[in-house]
């Protein structure tokens, strides 16, 4: 594959992407967004380590008891940062779908006030509301149900491995 065909490939999809979101009107880029905002979250899982025993804080001129202690403050910390992006996750989940809604009803104005000023009789002026307001509906609610399932998956990890962790004598106090 040449660069110019990537480069070609790219404005396509850039081309489409933009088309997609102008059949659904102004409510696809809050979309738009929310879904960004969920696979910045979202990365945050890959790369940051799922194995949060990586911290452990040991220094040999401490105490065993103040280590394990140090070891519970960090492994906290990092248990919090998880679960605050966890929750963003699951907060986008839950308004990517309300806002496809308020795109249907959006997409449904249009279509009843185009059909009042042209009439009904034109397939044209009812298909191009519906059309927007399919659009909206169905994006919102594909990026809602990515971010629940992203979320529940997500959520397991970090019990598992706060499960570890406390069979192994670390928990976040």
């Amino acid at each position: 594959m040449t660069i110019n065909s990537i480069i070609y490939s790219i404005s396509q999809f850039e081309h489409s992407l933009l088309a997609f979101i102008d059949v659904g009107g102004i409510v696809m880029w809050p979309l738009f967004g929310c879904c960004l905002w969920m696979l910045w979250l979202a990365s945050q899982i890959v790369f940051k380590s799922y194995d949060l025993s990586y911290i452990r804080t040991t220094t040999p001129t401490c105490p065993d008891w103040l280590n394990h202690r140090l070891d519970s403050i960090a492994l906290r910390q990092a248990y919090q940062q998880h679960y605050f992006d966890l929750q963003g996750v699951k907060l986008l989940s839950m308004i990517a779908p309300l806002l496809g809604l308020l795109g249907t009803v959006s997409g449904m104005i249009a279509m009843f006030t185009a059909g009042a000023d042209y009439g009904f009789h034109d397939p044209a002026v009812i298909s191009a509301g519906i059309s927007m307001a399919m659009v909206t509906t169905q994006t919102g609610l594909f990026i809602g149900l990515s971010g629940a399932l992203l979320a529940f998956f997500w959520q397991r990890k970090l019990n598992k491995i706060q499960r570890i962790d406390l069979v192994r004598g670390y928990h976040a106090e």
